[in-house]
This record gives C-alpha cells, sequence and structure tokens, in this order.
C-alpha cells in the first residue's frame, strides 16, 4: 500500500474515513493525502467552509500524530476531481464516506462514491 487518498468533506462519513485511512496508515506507513471538493461557483465565498473543514481534518490528525503528505482543495465535479487527485498522487487506495441510503434493506451507494469506485484503478473502501 503507497498512497492512501481520502476525500474529505467534513460530514461524519467523511471523519469515519479519515479515521480509518489514519489506521491504515499507522499500520503500514502510507503516506496519506487529504482533497476537499468544493464546487466550481464562487469559490472566494466558499473559503471559510473550506478553512472549516481543513482545520477539523488537521485537528483529527495532530490528535493521532498524523501528517498528511498533502491536503488539496479542488474545484469541480466531485468524482471527476477524486479520480484525477488519485492519478495525481498515484493512490493505491481510495477511502472515502458514502452517504447512500437504504432501500428495502439493500444499500444504495451515493452517486460520487459509485462513480469513483467503478472508474477507480485501485482498491477503494466505502465508509458509512
Amino acid at each position: 500500500m503507497s498512497v492512501i487518498l481520502v476525500p474529505f468533506d467534513g460530514s461524519a462519513h467523511a471523519l469515519k474515513a479519515l479515521h480509518i485511512a489514519m489506521d491504515l496508515t499507522e499500520k503500514y506507513k502510507a503516506p496519506l493525502v487529504l482533497v476537499h471538493v468544493a464546487g466550481a461557483e464562487k469559490a472566494e465565498a466558499q473559503l471559510p467552509e473550506v478553512q472549516r473543514i481543513k482545520a477539523m481534518a488537521e485537528s483529527k490528525m495532530r490528535h493521532r500524530q498524523v501528517n498528511p503528505l498533502a491536503f488539496e482543495v479542488v474545484f469541480g465535479a466531485a468524482a471527476d476531481c477524486i479520480l484525477l487527485a488519485a492519478k495525481r498522487h498515484k493512490a493505491t487506495t481510495i477511502v472515502m464516506g458514502c452517504r447512500g441510503q437504504a432501500l428495502d434493506d439493500r444499500v444504495m451507494f451515493g452517486s460520487v462514491s459509485q462513480e469513483v469506485f467503478r472508474e477507480a484503478g485501485c482498491t477503494c473502501i466505502s465508509v458509512k
């Protein structure tokens, strides 16, 4: 396992994914990369929210003494940005939260995680 990528939006599912990714980072000594995808519209208006999300992630990592290789903020379509970040960093694992909903006792993955898992050329771990 070389690089672990975590798409991080500050949600409860993303926090769980981050904790699992930190476990893997500690066990395998693998670099950790976080990516936050912000919408393409009005980037400067999103800055306070982006800073809040980054501070949240940094606090969790500092508590565990995990130093990320990178924390990127990218703008655009979520699945596309995550896949590009995975390629750019040569990620071998993507750990991401899934906001799927239960339907007739079946779990339906969220559209972003479903697209990432379908297109990614690496191991993907879904966290709910």
